[in-house]
């Protein structure tokens, strides 16, 4: 018997990035009981609706807009509408990048929750290129 270190180590028990990759690949989808998760320094954004999900580097982040119900993300190649209630927390993390997942509860959520931040839709527009 052969002895060594494993080849993909489990991450750190205080590891928030363990901790997230924990949740996720647990169960396969987040679930919708929480409507942002934050990381440690990450990369970009993991956006879910449903059984779809896509991710956006915050490296492509252009300018954010936040409303009342409302934050709208431009990205270089897309544009990123999140509606919802008590949005102006999610609206700070993602200003100090710290947002590393947004997952869209639903309207039927929304009816029956009392959590302070909830995402009702996420929309993505791709930004169309003018031609030359």
């Amino acid at each position: 018997m052969l002895r060594g270190r494993p080849e993909n180590p489990p991450p750190a028990v205080g590891d928030a990035a363990g901790k997230i990759l924990t949740a996720v690949t647990s169960t396969g989808f987040p679930g919708i009981e929480e409507a942002y998760a934050t990381g440690e320094r990450p990369v970009g954004v993991l956006f879910y609706q449903g059984r779809l999900g896509f991710f956006l580097p915050y490296h492509l982040l252009q300018s954010m807009r936040f409303e009342a119900e409302r934050v709208t993300l431009l990205f270089a190649a897309d544009e990123i509408i999140l509606t919802g209630r008590g949005l102006h927390e999610l609206y700070m993390r993602l200003a100090a990048q710290q947002v590393s997942r947004i997952v869209e509860q639903g309207a039927r959520h929304a009816a029956v929750s009392e959590a302070p931040v909830l995402i009702i839709k996420i929309e993505r527009i791709p930004r169309s290129r003018d031609p030359a």
